[in-house]
Order: structure tokens, then sequence, then C-alpha cells
């Protein structure tokens, strides 16, 4: 039976810059927006009362497309808005990002996204149209990527050549539920940096979990993976840094988590 362990010194893929920051939650532009360094904007059709028309969502999204690139003292934004090309490209001309999380979007063309040359850490939800991730590999200082619900991307696999991520999401829709289904985790393996890898709603299609050995920094893994239970002993005995994650915390047997485990 595995010891409780401290997950907390362990949720590498949060760990990002900013968190500590006051977060601004806005939808209309407001006056001491110059103060805000910590941004959430909130603008999705759903988030708005029945009287707000179209045509006031519409004008809403021009006034942030115009004005995001000339906010300077932004460092992380969270974006829960049906982001498109326009929005994206505005975004990207913003100089100071660190911290990026798009909730949806339908962009097919992400290249601009090398223009963010202090990016840390992004995450990707829901790019409905997106086939093509070869762009984030000139994010240099990206150490914190997830992507999920995004199921037409064709390349995934390029994600093995940012050998400096600490931190790696990739997934389905949780919410579905329906998982993403990789080819295979050998493009992965030249990810020695990492420290968590969190693929809770992924398949692996040729099941080459031994790859995760070869990640020995590895500390957390969060993963569902079916496998024999011999075989899911072997790769947590073998693996020399792997101590917590639902991969190690639950008993996939006995369907609970092994004592002294609490989420």
């Amino acid at each position: 039976m595995k010891n409780a362990f401290d997950r907390n010194k362990l949720c590498y893929l949060y760990d990002v810059e900013g968190k500590n920051d006051e977060q601004l939650c806005c939808q209309d532009i407001p006056e001491n927006i110059s103060e805000i360094k910590n941004l959430h904007i909130s603008t999705l059709a759903m988030d708005f009362p029945d009287s707000f028309s179209k045509k006031q969502r519409t004008e809403l999204e021009n006034d942030w497309i115009e004005l995001l690139p000339k906010l300077d003292n932004i460092t992380t934004l969270s974006i829960r808005h049906r982001v498109n090309q326009e929005y994206f490209e505005a975004i990207c001309k913003m100089k100071n990002l660190k911290t990026l999380f798009f909730w949806t979007s339908t962009v097919e063309n992400i290249n601009s996204i090398s223009k963010l040359k202090e990016l840390s850490s992004l995450s990707l939800q829901s790019f409905s149209r997106l086939k093509n991730l070869s762009a984030l590999k000139s994010l240099k200082k990206l150490r914190r990527l997830t992507i999920e619900n995004s199921f037409k991307v064709e390349n995934y696999e390029i994600i093995g050549e940012m050998t400096e991520l600490s931190g790696l999401c990739l997934g389905g829709d949780f919410s579905a539920p329906k998982n993403l289904m990789l080819d295979s985790l050998v493009p992965l393996k030249r990810l020695k940096e990492l420290k968590h890898l969190d693929m809770s709603t992924a398949s692996i299609r040729d099941k080459s979990y031994d790859v995760i050995l070869e990640m020995e920094k590895l500390e957390r893994l969060d993963a569902h993976w079916r496998m024999t239970d011999k075989k899911r002993t072997e790769l947590k005995e073998k693996h020399p840094n792997l101590k917590a994650g639902f991969f190690v915390d639950y008993d996939f047997v006995k369907n609970e988590f092994y004592d002294g485990k609490e989420w």
C-alpha cells in the first residue's frame, strides 16, 4: 500500500506565472484595464442576458480586438469566447503575455502564436478546426502545454520536439465523454524534462506505455490506460521518480483509491 503524498507539490501543469495576481473578470472594457496583469474575458453568447443582442456582442468583440494589442501590462489572459482568426491575431500582438488560456476557437491557422516570445504556459481548448501544431515549436520559453477537445489535429507527434516542456496535458472531451486517440507515445520519448503528464482523456493505439520509463523526471501521471495489473505495477516499480497522479493513486483492480489517497 502506498503512503499518502503531498499532491500539491506536483501540480506542475497549473503552476503558472501570474496565478497570485488579482484576476479581473469582465465583459465590458473596465476603466482600470491599464492596471490589470491577469485578465479573464467572459463573452460567450451564453454569458450574456437574452436582452443583449448579437449586434451588441459583435460590437463588444470588435472593441476588444482593437484594444488587446495595446495592453502591454497584461501577462496572463484567459479568454472565454469563440475566438475567430481576427481575434486570435489581435491576441498574438500582445507583447508581454506569459500565460494564455483559450476556452474555444474556430481558428485554423495558429502561425502568429510565434510572436508570443515570452509565453511559458498555453492552453488550447476546443479548437474545432485546428489541424497543424507546427507553430508551437517556435515557443522556446513554453514549459506547460494543454491541448484538449481538438480532434482534427493531425500532428500531435511534433510535441515530442518541444523538449523543454515540464507539464503536458493532451486529451479529448471530458464532458462527452470522448477520448483523444493517439497513435503512440513513442514521439514523446524525448520529453526528458517532463514532470507532469496528464492523459486522463487520451488513449494510446499501439499501447507503447514503456515510453514513460524514458521520461525519468516524470513525477505525476494522470492516465486511465487499460493494461494488465502486472504491467501497471511493473511501470510504477521501474520508474525512478513517479509519485502521484491517478495512474499511481488508483487501484484499478478494486476500482477504488489506495488508502491515504484523497481526491
